[in-house]
């Protein structure tokens, strides 16, 4: 697989880790809610958060299980 696909898979799996985050963070809304009531107003910020955070630790795991290679 070469770097292009590499790419176009990451951003695929970003994609759908981040509609995970918006669902996950659908369920948290509620605890969410107690401590940052200002912050649940931007929902698409949190979810973007997720799944970046989501994306580089797949890129993470990815270089360091292809670095024998």
């Amino acid at each position: 697989m070469g770097r292009t696909g590499i790419l176009i898979a990451i951003a695929v799996i970003g994609y759908f880790l981040g509609v995970a985050g918006y669902y996950v963070f659908k369920n948290l809304e509620p605890w969410l809610s107690q401590f940052l009531p200002t912050l649940l107003q931007a929902e698409w910020l949190i979810s973007g958060f997720v799944g970046a955070i989501f994306a580089v630790i797949l890129v993470i795991i990815w270089s360091y299980s292809s670095k024998g290679q």
